[in-house]
């Protein structure tokens, strides 16, 4: 992964860079938070405490985008079933949300909420930027690229489940 990350410092300016690095981050803090038996805010300070030096050395920058990172990552627990049925309903025939990776679903649950609930940035950056991120941790970069243009296509309404 960390090779990936060096293609990524040398082509994005910095302040592209933070906000890589708040989506990276919140990929490892949902999965760390999905594995294990702590509570969210315990993830992040365990995250933040031990990996991030990493993370930011690797991107050659001194913080991450903090703002960007709680947004997301808070959004998405806050609303994690409804995200996932939003998934799973965009998922062809011959996929289930049970044959995704967790740091594959934990890809798409904050693109969902970045390509269809926030309008910070625009859908081809994002898709982007995701597609980026789902190749980094070795992901099908064929099925991240069909599935997050299937999702940034809708609007996300959180309350039809």
């Amino acid at each position: 992964m960390l090779n990936k990350l060096k293609n990524i410092t040398n082509i994005r300016a910095k302040s592209v860079r933070k906000k890589t690095a708040a989506r990276i981050a919140a990929v490892q803090v949902l999965y760390l938070y999905n594995i294990s038996e702590i509570n969210l805010e315990n993830a992040i300070d365990d995250y933040l405490t031990n990996y991030q030096k990493c993370i930011l050395k690797e991107l050659d920058i001194k913080h991450l985008d903090m703002d960007l990172f709680n947004e997301i990552i808070l959004y998405v627990r806050d609303n994690i079933k409804i995200i996932d049925s939003f998934i799973s309903n965009n998922l062809s025939n011959k996929w289930k949300l049970e044959r995704l990776s967790l740091t594959e679903l934990n890809v798409i649950r904050l693109s969902v909420y970045e390509l269809c609930v926030s309008s910070r940035f625009n859908s081809k950056t994002i898709i982007n930027e995701y597609i980026s991120i789902f190749e980094t941790f070795s992901g099908n970069v064929d099925f991240a690229n069909g599935i997050l243009d299937r999702i940034s296509k809708q609007r996300f309404d959180k309350n039809n489940e």
